[in-house]
């Protein structure tokens, strides 16, 4: 199934994609007591309701809303938590050997982000005025359905709603100001400003998703192909993942972990190239759709 959210920005009711047809989904919840929740009230119900569900769509395909006439925000609006996971393709990790000798970390590196990153698939990026050294990293999303705390490795593909496309932009002039020390690493700062994540248009479930594990990554800037590989390549897989960073903090349904970039990013070109205003990015994932944005002077 593909999930979507729609409507104006910062009010965004939670649907099904069919064909090229919005299908509602507040109703549904409203069957089950849980009116106005949204998407993560979607995803949570999703493993013990999804026949339901799939029956509920089904019976309302005819009484859509055409997708060309409304905006797609991001198909998680409101996540709980927004987490980066650093380091973790080995092509990226190879050609940022300058950071880190060459070498993936021993442990997945846990970045959290504001949820207010987040914007749809289609929506403009202001590039703040405070960066000159904007970049792009496409990834692939993995959101969560079922909660949990110290999932293991072998449970940890269970509690896995679905899979989305996801930006993490990053101003790379942030991360260590000149003359910082390691220890002052501003990696919050540097991938933190609102609006940087474009998503979508679609997240779709895991259950249609035979294996994440392999699934084709694209990037162009300008329609020039920039980043190219492979779910294959990440250091630590996505169960691997799941049970990392849940024996931190508990994961709960609509959670986000951004999970890698391949090797391809504009400071590691010759010479350098960042994004600048009117710049267009685009991002794909094997069955997840496309993102398209154009940059944008911030306001």
């Amino acid at each position: 199934m593909r999930l979507v959210s729609y409507g104006p920005i910062g009010c965004e009711q939670p649907g099904a994609l069919v064909d090229d047809q919005i299908v509602p989904l507040e109703p549904w919840l409203a069957e089950f007591g849980v009116s106005g929740a949204g998407m993560n009230a979607v995803l949570g119900l999703f493993s013990v309701l999804r026949s339901d569900l799939e029956g509920y769509v089904a019976g309302s395909a005819d009484q859509g809303i055409a997708v060309a006439t409304t905006r797609l925000g991001p198909p998680v609006p409101r996540p709980p938590t927004l987490i980066v996971i650093g380091g973790n393709f080995h092509s990226h990790v190879q050609e940022m050997a300058g950071m880190n000798g060459g070498k993936p970390p021993i442990e997945p590196i846990i970045v959290p982000k504001p949820t207010t990153n987040l914007v749809g698939p289609t929506d403009d990026i202001g590039k703040p005025a405070v960066t000159s050294e904007l970049d792009y990293e496409a990834e692939m999303a993995v959101v969560i359905g079922r909660s949990g705390r110290n999932i293991t490795r072998e449970q940890a593909m269970t509690h896995v709603a679905g899979y989305m496309n996801i930006q993490d932009m990053t101003a790379r002039d942030l991360i260590l100001p000149e003359g910082e020390p390691w220890m002052h690493l501003q990696m919050g700062r540097a991938k933190g400003f609102d609006g940087s994540s474009p998503c979508g248009p679609w997240l779709l479930t895991a259950d249609e998703v035979p294996n994440p594990q392999d699934l084709e990554i694209c990037m162009w800037v300008n329609d020039e192909l920039r980043q190219k590989g492979s779910t294959s390549d990440m250091v630590v897989d996505i169960p691997g993942l799941v049970e990392s960073v849940s024996a931190v903090f508990r994961l709960r349904p609509g959670d986000i972990l951004i999970t890698g970039t391949p090797a391809g990013v504009g400071a590691k070109m010759t010479p350098p190239r960042f994004l600048q205003p009117g710049d267009r990015i685009r991002m794909s994932i094997t069955g997840l759709g496309e993102t398209g944005n154009t940059i944008v002077a911030a306001s």
